[in-house]
């Protein structure tokens, strides 16, 4: 239970042959400390989501009613837990000013307030009161959540939740290399490994670049026939997926290096090539430095505790002012449909 802004499910137009409007089945939902929250109240607060998450739709009736259908039940949620920490605000005497309003309003609408809430199928004074309504909620989450969870998630926390994910054997990561493979055949297993002789010699002594290699030594007309060199794309692998033969020659290679030439079998013909690997990159795995995760974690731990904290301060608060589930249900027939297109 919280107060994020509601996830949006995506939104179909339906720009042709749209219906002219919605018709909203108003009646009252639900009563929280004595103020009753309609299907009206639901559709507003709506509009207001609407607004900002799709305003390319606003003229979309059949966009809205989509949207309507896929959030009601969560907004209406949402309405109660905000009712309840507003009866709380009111018994701690916790107030908003109407500049503060004024400005959010601004930063919600824009200069232009009246025309977009024209747009939005709003008056003033019904953004104005939801607006209040959500300042009063950050403020008191802030008060009875977030301070809380600051002072729980301390320094010592977060180190310790370091220390037990860094002695997790499955949040270390794997060596990583990228690297080029040189493979050189020639019509004789003698052949091919003389000319990958003369080929490493050529990269190591001479410096000769790999995009070099093959014409370097076709001009030179070191193979025969059946000979050949070839230089693979550049391959990024870890050590999970490299073959025993090929972790063997990487493990003891670094960024730069070029290893001697090593026999091989050929997939193809199962014949016996000669290949170079060179190490462009060595990405060292393991697990991240403290330093590295000190926030990732700060952020998760004063997450996960306002989540919890917002739960039960959720909870106290329908204990308090009396609210509960079966009551609600009650009180919508399981039949209700509360907007329908005309």
């Amino acid at each position: 239970m919280g107060f994020s802004l509601i996830n949006a499910a995506p939104i179909d137009s339906l720009r042709s042959g749209e219906p002219t409007h919605i018709h909203i089945n108003n009646r009252i939902l639900a009563k929280v400390n004595g103020k009753s929250i309609s299907t009206y109240d639901v559709a507003k607060k709506m509009d207001m989501l609407f607004y900002s998450q799709y305003p390319e739709y606003l003229s979309s009736v059949g966009a809205r009613f989509q949207y309507y259908q896929a959030h009601w039940k969560a907004v209406f949620e949402e309405l109660i837990h905000k009712e309840l920490v507003l009866a709380d605000a009111e018994e701690h005497k916790v107030v908003v000013s109407s500049g503060d309003v004024r400005q959010e309003m601004e930063s919600l609408f824009g200069p232009s307030i009246i025309e977009n809430l024209d747009k939005a199928g709003m008056t003033f004074d019904e953004a104005s009161k939801i607006v209040q309504g959500d300042i009063l909620i950050r403020r008191m989450i802030n008060m009875k959540v977030n301070v809380k969870a600051l002072r729980v998630v301390t320094p010592s926390k977060i180190r310790q939740t370091y220390d037990e994910f860094a002695s997790d054997p499955k949040n270390a990561t794997h060596n990583k290399w990228r690297y080029q493979v040189v493979t050189i055949r020639d019509r004789t297993t003698k052949k091919a490994e003389d000319n990958a002789k003369i080929a490493y010699q050529m990269l190591v002594e001479e410096k000769i670049p790999l995009d070099k290699l093959s014409a370097t030594m076709k001009e030179k007309k070191l193979f025969g026939r059946k000979g050949s060199v070839n230089v693979s794309e550049e391959i990024l692998n870890n050590e999970q997926e490299l073959s025993s033969a090929y972790k063997e020659i990487l493990s003891g290679m670094s960024a730069g290096m070029i290893s001697q030439p090593s026999a091989h079998k050929s997939r193809g013909n199962n014949a016996t090539v000669y290949r170079i690997f060179y190490v462009k990159e060595k990405i060292p795995g393991g697990v991240p430095s403290y330093q590295e995760m000190e926030n990732t974690i700060k952020e998760k731990l004063l997450n996960d505790t306002a989540d919890n904290e917002t739960d039960a301060y959720l909870k106290k608060l329908r204990q308090h002012f009396h609210i509960r589930d079966e009551d609600l249900q009650a009180t919508i027939p399981s039949n209700y449909q509360p907007f329908v297109l005309k």
